[in-house]
């Protein structure tokens, strides 16, 4: 095992810091207890401060060395994307931001990620919002390559520059790595390396207390990304309509394909709620786990969310608690008020 932090520059990060990381190293607790079948499997870890977060990333597979370059290959492939998109006023980002009112040309990736952006925007009624305020604010003009951005408005990428960076880091370690686990704060993608056999678990914190699992989810072989937005969350997701503080729904899970597409559905569905999130998402491909009053999630879902038991012990005062499988939905009846959609459990 090869464990790294890169001090490449200091992080200053306080207490955002400190809780990226301990979500983090539970998360590849749980991916090395699920790897446990053959121990002599080379490992590699590196860990770093990027985009006012910290990025992780855990690989095995049959050559430490290759490995290691591997994750430092992913390591720089996030460095670039945070100086194109989070960096200062230099970057590509900074530049739109100062230039408000007029056209700036702009690369191929971040023409890339602005429609991503906008097209997630448009389908939320706005509940995603690359500007914070207005949308509609930015035009995109992808023949010339520009961007222009009305004044009074800023870009803030920070919904879209972690997913977007993990997708573009995994191809790094595909030649190397087996599986691997990549995240960003709240953002995670998870490689098994194959289609077929054993797929990995992560874990979803409670929205009460980030420091207890509230559900582990069992993912199927291949490549997942893994988002969440809770009410734990260090800078609290907004409601772009209204500037304050989502506060319709308590925790919501993504699970997708891109990172860049679970990360910023996971706030736009924290700002519109369960309801919304449990009925809009099957459509655009994702699997969602959403809590209000209640534990709720997508079909796609059945069988893979095992919820905690009502007896788990507070937070460090015990082993981790036993956990048991949420059942299916029931059986409708006529009077029954759940989606056909979606699984309910209440906690």
């Amino acid at each position: 095992m090869i464990i790294v932090l890169n001090r490449e520059r200091e992080p200053t990060l306080g207490h955002a810091c400190i809780l990226a990381l301990m979500r983090l190293i539970g998360m590849l607790a749980l991916c090395v207890a699920a790897s446990c079948r053959s121990p002599a499997v080379p490992y590699v870890a590196r860990a770093g401060a990027v985009m006012d977060e910290v990025f992780s990333v855990g690989a095995w597979g049959q050559d430490s060395a290759r490995l290691a370059g591997a994750t430092q290959d992913a390591f720089n492939s996030v460095r670039r994307v945070d100086s194109l998109l989070i960096g200062d006023s230099q970057s590509e980002v900074g530049h739109i931001n100062q230039a408000a009112g007029r056209p700036v040309p702009v690369s191929g990736a971040l023409i890339a990620v602005l429609r991503e952006g906008l097209s997630i925007a448009t389908a939320s009624s706005g509940a995603f919002d690359p500007t914070g305020k207005d949308y509609r604010g930015v035009l995109l003009d992808t023949i010339r390559g520009t961007v222009r951005l009305r004044a009074g408005l800023r870009l803030d990428m920070t919904g879209l520059a972690p997913g977007y960076a993990l997708d573009q880091a995994l191809p790094a370690l595909a030649a190397s790595a087996d599986s691997a686990i990549l995240g960003i704060g709240a953002v995670l993608v998870v490689m098994t390396g194959s289609s077929s056999g054993a797929g990995r678990r992560v874990g979803i914190a409670d929205p009460d207390n980030s420091l207890r699992p509230l559900a582990r989810l069992e993912l199927a072989p291949g490549t997942w990304a893994v988002a969440t937005a809770s009410i734990t969350d260090v800078d609290p997701v907004k409601d772009p309509r209204t500037g304050q503080d989502a506060a319709v729904a308590r925790s919501v899970t993504t699970v997708g394909r891109k990172a860049i597409t679970a990360g910023a559905w996971a706030r736009a569905f924290f700002v519109l709620g369960c309801d919304r999130a449990l009925t809009q998402a099957p459509a655009l491909g994702l699997g969602v786990l959403c809590v209000d009053d209640r534990v709720r999630w997508t079909n796609d879902l059945n069988r893979r969310v095992l919820l905690a038991t009502d007896s788990a012990p507070a937070a460090g005062s015990a082993p981790v608690p036993a956990l048991a499988r949420a059942p299916g939905p029931a059986p409708a009846t006529n009077d029954s008020r759940t989606p056909p959609a979606i699984s309910d459990s209440s906690q």
